[in-house]
């Protein structure tokens, strides 16, 4: 075995133990020079796992790129799943449009507990880090590419050739006669990564040992967005951090009294913790501004996949809401039968809780001026003040089901049953 074979097979070693999958590994495996010596490498390790590739139909060569890939693993022995897709130029441009349609079809074809291993190393992560420099990016996102990382609720990318440089995956390959895929998109410099890798990092490495130092420069901006996570976890939990009906909500005082530069990180952390993409920093000066804004104000500011709102003494982290015209408002309407579960637009669902008993039901939303008697009190009132004063939110209350027995309304959403209605209202809340 060669120096640099001895020193790649101890990186995947090494990196499966720290690492280990309690389900089936994967390796992505697009034919090109880094995934055929990952591929090579499990193989010589005798790891089992399953290849996959994704075909993005961008170049003219896209079938035969597939085609050889199936062809190296039939001859190698390992299992093969091709998948062919459309990339959306809208979904951030053509590079990030194609990245997020692989990443789907990883999800797509992994189980939980499943481990995807891909091929990136110490240049890609050089890379990385200053195109992500040259956007402005913050601590978390210097700190480049991790490791190890979740993908999905259940599943995690591996990518255990990060401290290699690409010139030990050439020796590599070279050493072991390995044929690869040559993609000539790779060397068109109008897309950045290509740029950074033609023009910018040789010269960088002609006068400095590039992989190297920018892996000591991960490590460190690690270890400080690491602390920052510390420091944002806890002001989450001081500003008193809980489930909503729709989203999360914490103290907005307590919030107000953070530095704005603590602020901002919680804000990020946040966001990154309920699954949303990280803001710009225009974005997050905006949220704070409208955080501050007048006390009858009702801000609604988009945060990467999410919406910072803000009611009475709350603030509120949401999920995209999609508003109903007042016609789909009117048009709306559903038979229920009190047992199962009922589907409502936009993911809301109502299920029958703890003593609701099972009827023929109509629900729907507000069509205007209705009017409730909750069962604690004596007289009937207009909907819209019980609504505001049972504190539904405001971008909620278009969407609480009215439920009716015939032309009595016994129960609005989970908020309060109607006199002579049941005991306890149904459940009403959000699949995200």
């Amino acid at each position: 075995m060669t120096a640099v074979s001895e020193t790649l097979s101890n990186l995947i070693s090494d990196a499966l133990t720290r690492h280990p999958a309690s389900g089936r590994l994967w390796v992505g495996y697009s034919g090109g020079l880094d995934s055929t010596v990952l591929l090579h490498l499990l193989v010589s390790a005798e790891v089992p796992f399953t290849a996959v590739h994704v075909n993005h139909g961008l170049s003219p060569q896209a079938d035969k790129w597939q085609a050889h890939c199936e062809a190296v693993a039939r001859e190698l022995g390992v299992p093969f799943t091709g998948r062919k897709v459309q990339v959306c130029r809208e979904d951030g441009g053509l590079e990030r449009g194609a990245r997020n349609a692989r990443y789907r079809v990883f999800e797509s074809v992994m189980a939980p507990g499943d481990q995807i291993l891909l091929a990136h190393h110490g240049d890609d992560q050089a890379e990385t880090l200053l195109l992500r420099l040259m956007r402005g990016a913050g601590t978390r996102g210097l700190a480049a590419m991790d490791e190890c990382r979740a993908l999905g609720p259940h599943c995690t990318v591996l990518r255990p050739l990060l401290s290699a440089s690409r010139a030990e995956l050439e020796a590599y390959a070279g050493a072991h006669e390995l044929k690869w895929i040559e993609d000539e998109s790779n060397t068109d410099p109008a897309f950045d990564r290509n740029y950074m890798r033609s023009q910018v990092l040789p010269a960088l490495t002609a006068r400095w040992p590039v992989v190297d130092r920018v892996s000591r420069a991960v490590e460190n901006l690690r270890e400080s967005a690491g602390l920052l996570q510390e420091v944002a976890m806890d002001d989450l939990q001081s500003c008193a951090r809980r489930e909503a009906r729709f989203g999360e909500s914490i103290d907005l005082q307590v919030f107000r009294a953070l530095s704005v530069p603590r602020q901002k990180n919680l804000l990020r952390t946040w966001i990154r913790q309920v699954g949303g993409g990280m803001p710009e920093s225009a974005q997050l000066h905006q949220a704070l501004e409208q955080v501050d804004a007048e006390v009858d104000a009702q801000p609604a500011v988009t945060l990467g996949e999410r919406v910072l709102r803000r009611y009475r003494d709350r603030l509120y982290l949401t999920p995209q809401l999609q508003p109903l015209t007042d016609s789909a408002a009117g048009e709306s309407l559903w038979q229920w039968d009190g047992v199962r579960n009922l589907e409502l637009t936009n993911g809301w669902i109502l299920q029958p809780g703890p003593g609701w008993p099972a009827g023929e039901y109509i629900v729907r939303y507000r069509r205007g001026g209705e009017r409730a008697r909750p069962s604690s009190r004596g007289h009937s009132q207009i909907l819209k003040k019980l609504l505001q004063e049972y504190a539904l939110e405001p971008w909620l209350r278009g969407l609480v089901p009215l439920i009716y027995a015939g032309d009595e309304l016994v129960a609005v959403g989970d908020l309060f049953v109607a006199a002579g209605g049941p005991t306890q209202p149904p459940i009403w809340r959000f699949l995200d």
